[in-house]
């Protein structure tokens, strides 16, 4: 019984967060589209939490892979201020830098830097050093004041490699994961190219759906078979759409998507809003 009231918490927390996630993004709480953006952030290998701007900076979501790397009596961390899930914040500089960011509203950037409390589970026990990228991006209202911030957070921990290959395959790992962050960039309207009708021109009415089902999680197998298409062709779509829209992984283009339908949701609602006559 105690299992099933937590799994049921769990998702209860999961969709309360959702919800603020989507004030943040100034989105309709009930957009299909906010139910995809949560699977496709929580699928992401990178981390990352948005917080409030007051002094404490309470964190109002987090994906899972950020949660995975903090130990389970911090969690869920939601609600709770950065000092409350890392005691030495303030110590490793991450405080100042959220405080310059809220004041200034221009990203700041952390490279390389150990920082203990995070990456516990994953290796504290055995002892391996814990380097992160920790990114900082200011999140505005409507007036334009920063109002929330965006924290993304990248494990750069590696071994010191012993052949070319693994510095090989090291930069191929940097790659994906700056990808990966850009996508989330582009969820919260900071990539060059957001809300700006990017490639959307481009695509075929075809290609469209192929990149709606592929937002959802479909592989090209399922997309096929939805669209009765073989999957070659499915294949086929996915590397004209990543052709046009300048892409390099199914992640940006599905984060793309996303970041269109929060649009198009955000429109409706500005213009629902607008008195008639």
């Amino acid at each position: 019984m105690k299992t099933d009231e937590r799994v049921v918490g769990q998702v209860q927390n999961s969709k309360s967060t959702l919800h603020t996630l989507a004030d943040v993004l100034q989105a309709s709480p009930e957009s299909d589209a906010l139910l995809i953006l949560g699977r496709l952030l929580d699928s992401l290998p990178i981390g990352f939490y948005v917080s409030d701007c007051d002094r404490a900076y309470h964190i109002l979501y987090a994906n899972r892979v950020w949660e995975r790397w903090l130990a389970p009596e911090k969690l869920p961390v939601a609600g709770k201020t950065m000092k409350e899930v890392f005691a030495s914040a303030e110590q490793a500089g991450v405080l100042e830098i959220m405080r310059e960011v809220c004041t200034t509203a221009k990203p700041k950037h952390l490279k390389g830097f150990e920082f203990r409390e995070l990456g516990l589970v994953a290796r504290g026990k055995r002892g391996e050093t814990s380097r992160w990228n920790w990114e900082i991006y200011p999140l505005s209202g409507p007036t334009g004041k920063v109002t929330h911030l965006l924290n993304v957070i990248m494990d750069v921990s590696a071994p010191k490699p012993r052949t070319s290959r693994p510095l090989k395959e090291g930069r191929q790992a940097a790659n994906r994961r700056r990808e990966e962050a850009s996508g989330v960039l582009r969820i919260f309207g900071l990539a060059p190219d957001t809300r700006t009708g990017h490639g959307e021109e481009k695509l075929s009415q075809r290609e469209h759906q192929v990149a709606e089902l592929l937002a959802m999680g479909f592989t090209n197998a399922a997309i096929g078979q939805h669209l009765k298409v073989s999957p070659a062709t499915v294949s086929s779509h996915v590397a004209h759409i990543l052709s046009k829209l300048r892409f390099r992984s199914r992640a940006q283009v599905a984060a793309w998507v996303v970041g269109r339908r929060l649009q198009r949701a955000e429109d409706r609602t500005s213009a629902d809003a607008r008195p008639s006559g």
